[in-house]
């Protein structure tokens, strides 16, 4: 395999994130078929991914102050993006699973927001594929030749970070038509959708928090280790067994 495959299997393995949030859905034509008191749900479906944002409403009235509720995932494609990948989006009148109404459904064209993002990816994060594959080619070998490294590489800004990569995001907003099984629309949904794409690895460094604890064999439960802990040598409890006190010796 050469270079030219290692590189399009790493970006094939980009980690891409998606929110979404239903910013505005108007139905009108209602189905009126559906309870008025169920709730309102979009469902999300593009390839593999599966999202159930529910309405506001949960069954009562809508409140323009209730807050908003979005929800995002993480991925990465299997194959290659073509034109045919489209977003699927349904808005039910839903209770459960085998008890939804359908209000409207929609279709969103993928591969040009996937194609703008990745593009954006690649000219900021300047020859990305071609320095993993020589980070990976330089690694040390327990058996084989050494190798000499090229201490000019320090200097060189795009390779200052080979374990992540700044990512890239587009914003859409897009109000989109719906229609029922009929080919009538029924109404319009507002759609915010945040495209993310990591590269092919999220490295992020969190804080290690330790805090020193001693188990006391006299107590069920652990404590936090003090000044006096462990017992100081003039005390009479034995600091190896605090169970047993020290036999003091008589002046």
């Amino acid at each position: 395999m050469d270079a030219a495959d290692r590189s399009s299997k790493l970006a094939d393995n980009f980690l891409y994130m998606l929110e979404f949030v239903v910013d505005d859905l108007l139905i009108t034509r209602p189905n009126f078929c559906a309870p008025e008191e169920y709730p309102t749900c979009t469902e999300i479906t593009f390839r593999s991914i599966f999202l159930n944002i529910r309405d506001r409403e949960n069954g009562t009235c809508v409140s323009p102050c209730s807050p908003k509720t979005g929800k995002c995932v993480l991925f990465n494609l299997d194959t290659p993006l073509t034109d045919e990948d489209v977003m699927h989006i349904h808005v039910y009148k839903k209770r459960t699973e085998s008890c939804k109404f359908l209000l409207g459904l929609t279709e969103l064209p993928m591969k040009p927001i996937f194609d703008r993002v990745k593009q954006q990816f690649d000219s900021i994060n300047t020859n990305w594929e071609e320095n993993v594959m020589t980070h990976v080619s330089r690694l040390p070998r327990i058996r084989g030749p050494c190798k000499k490294t090229n201490n000019c590489d320090c200097y060189e800004r795009n390779k200052a970070r080979l374990e992540s990569w700044c990512p890239t995001s587009e914003i859409t907003k897009r109000m989109l038509p719906l229609f029922n099984l009929c080919k009538m629309q029924t109404g319009n949904i507002v759609l915010l959708l945040r495209l993310v794409c990591n590269g092919p690895s999220v490295v992020s460094s969190f804080p290690v928090v330790s805090i020193p604890k001693c188990k006391d064999p006299c107590c069920s439960s652990c404590c936090r280790c003090t000044e006096t802990w462990p017992a100081p040598c003039s005390s009479t409890i034995d600091p190896c067994d605090p169970c047993k006190s020290v036999i003091t010796k008589k002046k």
